[in-house]
């Protein structure tokens, strides 16, 4: 039996290898998720009371750990589905997350939800991890798998949720992404993937990013903070929610609805032309694209940089980006850097300064005035990777003619 290949990333693995026990009998053959749900507040009410130095009690603490895992496993288990038998499922109504959404969206465990990610940090190791699996398949899981359109109303109302606690769910979110406030890398990472779901929603989206003063409390944490963070892991998983909200999911792994993609495309173009400065000149280009940025650093926000440029909808950031001097001056040495990674990011971003039928008169004599420098070195350029990869070639080829017909 296996899980739909979507949701594995969510389970985490929760049903490869041995199962682990629970440690009260009772909870472990529970299969009703407003009982689980209400122990659940009640432990949570009882840590949150006797709570010193982030550190939970431990009967409450296990008690807790125990209806999250038994939670977990029966929204997941529902989904898992033989192949044989996957007709004769194909319709049957997700009773499971029915009953999960009539307990959380009740008057009496209403804030569950907010108050979980707002005290991540006090739950037992696992549990944060089941918390952040709940949260995210209840808001993905009607796009993803052959049964998405089954789950898709249940995943709105969870939405709605969500959205009608916006302040405190994404606040939460964004306090806990800095292990320097709460020392638990696991936090950040459980926090980043809760911030990554939000953004498939452009109703969520667009709360995020729909005012200058929404980007500068939940986007720019990431530009300024965030992706610098010491701990390589916790930097890459920011680095990896910027590339989600400044491209809005473009060329990710997961499945994407034409529809809901344009729309959240459209979102992004918004926020990225009306904040420009803010993003581009005063942070993106000073933080993320400076020597003083590592290694990861510079080639991921290379390669987001690119996705925005060669992005339709994006055509007026485009024009305004390759237009300036002081930006092809950056791509340039970015061009020249050590590493090989790093200059094939950067060519594919040089590449659009050198296309633009309109370039202005400065961005004309730079390319002219280091017209023979930069098509000796072009010609040079990862000459093996023209071998196998025929549309780098043509590009090259086209790039040098365009610099040498200057």
């Amino acid at each position: 039996m296996s899980i739909e290949g979507p949701f594995e990333w969510l389970a985490g693995g929760l049903f490869f290898g041995k199962q682990q026990k629970g440690g009260i009998e009772s909870i472990d053959s529970c299969g009703d998720a407003v009982v689980l749900l209400k122990g659940i507040a009640q432990s949570l009410q009882e840590i949150l009371a006797q709570t010193e130095n982030n550190e939970a009690p431990e009967e409450p603490a296990n008690l807790l750990a125990a209806r999250l895992r038994r939670l977990r496993f029966l929204l997941y288990d529902e989904r898992r589905v033989p192949k044989e038998t996957s007709s004769r499922w194909g319709n049957h109504a997700p009773t499971m997350v029915e009953n999960t959404l009539q307990g959380l969206l009740g008057p009496e465990m209403n804030d569950l939800i907010p108050t979980l990610l707002e005290h991540l940090v006090v739950l037992p190791f696992e549990s944060r991890k089941d918390v952040a699996a709940i949260f995210n398949y209840l808001l993905v899981s009607g796009f993803d798998g052959t049964d998405a359109e089954i789950y898709r109303r249940h995943m709105i109302r969870f939405r709605d949720h969500v959205e009608q606690h916006f302040p405190r769910v994404i606040s939460a979110i964004l306090a806990g992404h800095d292990p320097a406030v709460h020392g638990q890398k696991d936090v950040c990472l459980h926090y980043g993937s809760m911030y990554r779901a939000c953004l498939r929603h452009p109703a969520l989206y667009h709360r995020m990013v729909g005012t200058t003063e929404s980007v500068r409390s939940y986007v720019f944490p990431f530009l300024d903070i965030f992706v610098h963070l010491p701990n390589f892991e916790v930097a890459s998983d920011a680095m990896e929610s910027l590339r989600e909200v400044m491209t809005a999911g473009q060329g990710s792994s997961s499945s994407r609805d034409p529809q809901i993609q344009q729309e959240l495309a459209e979102i992004a173009a918004t926020f990225l032309a009306r904040d420009y400065d803010e993003i581009w000149n005063r942070r993106f280009n000073t933080n993320l694209l400076s020597e003083s940025a590592n290694y990861m650093t510079r080639r991921v926000a290379l390669q987001i940089l690119s996705t925005v440029l060669l992005t339709r909808s994006n055509y007026s950031i485009m024009i305004e980006f390759v237009a300036s001097k002081t930006n092809l001056i950056l791509i340039m040495k970015l061009l020249r850097d050590t590493s090989p990674h790093i200059t094939l990011d950067a060519f594919h971003v040089f590449k659009v300064f050198v296309a633009n039928p309109n370039k202005p008169p400065e961005v004309v004599q730079i390319l002219r005035d280091n017209q023979v420098k930069l098509v000796n070195y072009l010609t040079s350029l990862h000459q093996e990777k023209e071998e196998t990869d025929t549309q780098f070639r043509d590009e090259k080829a086209l790039i040098i003619a365009t610099i040498q017909a200057l």
